[in-house]
């Protein structure tokens, strides 16, 4: 184990990297081997985002693609000027949202209870996903499950880096890879205008309603509420999530930004320093240079059922923040805002949260 200052380079530290190891994403999967794009830009950007975000805020904070483009992008087999341009146009937003100020005010008028309702809804949905993906290989979900059960509170071989190598040895005997070493450098992309209106109108309003209420607020609020000192906050997420996307798609990066979710994982599973953000964007940048080419076929075959036990505990760690809202009225609200994101969707959930929150707000005003 080395520390430096803010950072810490372990075991626990890489687990912690690996619960939410952003490769590893069904989106990114999907990307590589379904639209055919190239692994060597997704990656690399991936990396490049993460090595900065762990020296600026020092805590784990993860990066994935954006749920609602993804879905789309892959639906209606999307190609890549598509993809990336959609990333601009989103970049392009949400500086807007974070330099004019805007988010500052959205935030004061957002209470926590809602945010936690969106936690909650993200959490039953992270366990549907889980529930699913190990339902296809039962007995190595059991496996799974009782691996990290025995090693959770191991120091010398952390549960999240035992669970991983699991999957991987499953992958690399079911499907043998020849690693291939080599030189790959990103190809530059200029999307066209056209595919960045185009992208925007198609599935814009929806990311961002799921951007704003999963990726800053909700991702904002967990962070700070296991690290009460961190530097996080929603504006902070929001010039991060726009700065991202309005370059990396540029080197061919996807659409991206950060997830509550992928914080509980990464949490659950060991990371509690900036060096976990190092290292996973590190291991990114390596496979993107030099193993791009082996990439897809290793982690297509990484068995679903793995990915589905780290989806689990990312759930119940996430879960956990509902429990922590002590009045009975904002914890009312928290369940009726979990229940709604998980039944429709998160940007839903949300904005119903906060109608319902200021009608009451309002009523009782009235008839105070």
């Amino acid at each position: 184990m080395v520390k430096v200052k803010d950072f810490e380079f372990s075991l626990r530290e890489f687990a912690g990297a690996l619960g939410d190891f952003g490769p590893l994403n069904p989106f990114v999967v999907a990307y590589i081997t379904v639209l055919g794009l190239n692994p060597v830009g997704i990656l690399l950007a991936m990396g490049f985002i993460n090595v900065v975000l762990g020296f600026v805020y020092k805590v784990p904070l993860p990066v994935e693609p954006q749920k609602a483009v993804g879905a789309i992008a892959l639906d209606q087999r999307w190609n890549s000027s598509m993809v990336y341009g959609t990333g601009v146009g989103m970049g392009l937003v949400w500086l807007f949202l974070a330099f004019s100020g805007a988010i500052k005010k959205i935030a004061k008028f957002v209470p926590a209870c809602v945010i936690v309702g969106v936690q909650l809804g993200l959490a039953l949905t992270l366990l549907r996903e889980s529930l699913e993906l190990m339902s296809i290989n039962v007995a190595l979900a059991i496996a799974g499950i009782l691996l990290v059960i025995l090693f959770i509170r191991n120091k010398y071989l952390p549960a999240g880096l035992m669970i991983f190598a699991l999957g991987l040895a499953v992958a690399l005997v079911a499907n043998p890879i020849d690693l291939k070493l080599g030189l790959y450098l990103p190809e530059i992309s200029i999307p066209d205008v056209r595919d960045v209106s185009a992208g925007m109108l198609t599935v814009g309003i929806a990311q961002i309603a799921l951007t704003l209420s999963n990726a800053v607020f909700a991702t904002s609020l967990a962070v700070n509420q296991r690290f009460p000192r961190s530097k996080v906050n929603a504006e902070g997420l929001a010039k991060s999530t726009g700065l991202m996307n309005a370059v990396l798609p540029l080197i061919g990066g996807v659409p991206m930004c950060h997830g509550a979710g992928g914080f509980a994982s990464q949490y659950f599973f060991g990371a509690r320093t900036g060096g976990a953000m190092l290292m996973e964007g590190i291991v990114e940048v390596i496979l993107a240079l030099f193993l791009a080419d082996s990439v897809a076929s290793i982690f297509s075959s990484f068995p679903s059922a793995i990915i589905g036990v780290m989806l689990l505990f990312a759930s119940l760690e996430l879960g956990k923040f509902v429990l922590e809202v002590k009045r009975r009225l904002e914890a009312t609200i928290a369940l009726i805002v979990g229940a709604l994101s998980f039944f429709t969707n998160l940007g839903m959930g949300f904005f119903v949260g906060l109608l319902i929150f200021y009608l009451i707000k309002r009523m009782r005003t009235s008839f105070a």
